[in-house]
Order: C-alpha cells, then structure tokens, then sequence
C-alpha cells in the first residue's frame, strides 16, 4: 500500500530522515537509499509517495520513494540539482573567457594603433592621400 507524505527532518551527514504522513500518524524513518537515483537529493517539506516496512530493528521505515512534483513549481524555490549547478558554472565559465577573449584583442589592437600613428608622426609611414 502507498502513503503520502512531506519530508520533515533529515540530516545530510548521516543519509537519512523522516517523513511526516499526510492526514497525521507517527513520522516514518527514511533512509538515502529509498529516494530515487535521480540525480537530486533530499528536499525539506517534499512532497514524496510511499511503502511502508518494518526493518531488522522491528521500526517502520519508508521505502519505494517516489516524488510528488507540484503541479507547477516555483524555479525560485527549488534547490538546484548537481546537473543545474554544473551546467551553470560551465556557462559562467564560457561567459568569463569569452569576455577576456575579448579584451585581450582590444588590447591588442589598441596597443597596435598606438604603434602605428606613432611611427606615422615621426615619418617612417608614409600615408597616401588619392
């Protein structure tokens, strides 16, 4: 049988938490291993779908996690995932070696025009006039 539930405490350290079932009851331990391979990680107040079994300890534990997505998710609220994360620092990376692309040919061709009119002041370049 499936419950619902929302992830009420878990400690990042350790691996595991509890899940406080929806319409009350006693909260249900949950450990890393039940939540999908999803690439994201436990989130506080998520709203997660259920089995229940009772361990080696004899205590109730969830398993068979599955995620309950909102229907439409604030992307200002939600944690980014690790794929998010990367995906951002490689476009941030792009973004800072394009700009000192950018100024390294500026410089350049600053550095050029400087030598080029100096070297028409003192007479070595002849400029043609049509």
């Amino acid at each position: 049988m499936r419950f619902e539930g929302t992830l009420s405490a878990w400690n990042h350290d350790a691996g595991y938490g509890s899940i406080r079932p929806i319409g009350g009851g006693e909260e249900v331990f949950v450990g890393l291993s039940a939540f999908p391979t999803d690439g994201e990680g436990p989130t506080l107040d998520e709203p997660l779908s259920f089995e229940i079994v009772t361990g080696r300890d004899g205590r109730k534990q969830a398993v068979n996690l599955k995620r309950m997505h909102p229907a439409h998710p604030n992307p200002a609220l939600r944690e980014l995932s690790g794929a998010t994360r990367l995906r951002q620092r490689q476009a941030q990376k792009k973004h800072r070696l394009t700009m000192a692309a950018g100024v390294a040919v500026a410089v350049v061709l600053a550095l050029g025009s400087a030598h080029w009119l100096q070297r028409v002041k003192a007479g070595d370049v002849q400029v043609v006039k049509r």
